[in-house]
């Protein structure tokens, strides 16, 4: 059962990590099709941490060792990539709010 449990929660991992690879993936295109304004590379580097959150666990397997670095890596990335996406999204409104004044 806990085998079973395990299989299933790397398989998880797993496909949030390609999520979050594809993420970065198409954030990076997105700035290159856009104007390259700073929160387009914050876009980029929220998916960056995200990605480093999640593949830290599936490159480097939960064991007693190393637990407190993982997690460490973790937490961190994921701080990054929360505060990261946090502005992204502040720029992008603001960008779209100084759009709309300028088309009515």
């Amino acid at each position: 059962m806990i085998a079973e449990i395990s299989g299933l929660l790397s398989l998880l991992h797993i496909l949030a990590g390609i999520g979050f690879l594809s993420a970065f993936v198409f954030s990076v295109k997105l700035y290159f099709e856009t104007d390259k304004k700073w929160y387009w590379l914050s876009l980029v580097l929220s998916a960056i941490s995200f990605s480093v959150s999640e593949w830290a666990t599936i490159i480097f397997p939960v064991s007693i060792e190393n637990f407190e670095i993982l997690a460490l890596v973790q937490e961190i990335s994921a701080v990054a990539a929360g505060l990261l996406f946090s502005v992204s999204c502040y720029g992008i409104f603001k960008t779209m709010k100084d759009i709309r004044k300028r088309v009515e």
